[in-house]
């Protein structure tokens, strides 16, 4: 049956449930809910990584390329096999980052699993949680 309350008491008594839920929620998962902005700069910080692995493969094999180059007097063909290098080992650089990556991630899941049992918890842990 409905209770007699008004809506400013229904308001009131859904938001103090809303945050034992949270403080309940929270206290489980020992303080460490992330935030949406959290995983926003998570993902921020993954592609500058990549990216950066990228640019660093193409500028180094430019610049060895140039470097040869110059000293020995065959201006466009070490440019362009070391650019060509340059672009290999930076795409290469950037797979072992994101699989590296995706290895300790996959490692922390299946940590907070396996405390998660021992604790007695029969939850799923981590399901809201983002890269």
């Amino acid at each position: 049956m409905l209770d007699d309350k008004s809506p400013e008491e229904a308001v009131a008594d859904i938001d103090r449930r809303l945050r034992a839920l949270r403080e309940e929620r929270s206290s489980e998962s020992g303080g460490k809910t992330p935030s949406k902005g959290a995983a926003v700069g998570r993902m921020m910080w993954l592609a500058f990584n990549v990216v950066s692995d990228l640019i660093a493969g193409v500028i180094c094999g430019l610049g060895i390329g140039y470097g040869l180059d110059l000293w020995l007097g065959t201006r466009p063909a070490f440019i362009a096999v070391f650019l060509l290098f340059g672009c290999a080992a930076g795409v290469l650089n950037a797979v072992r980052f994101v699989q590296r990556y995706d290895q300790k991630q996959q490692e922390r899941s299946v940590s907070e699993k396996t405390d998660a049992e021992h604790d007695g918890t029969k939850e799923r842990v981590g399901t809201d949680r983002t890269i």
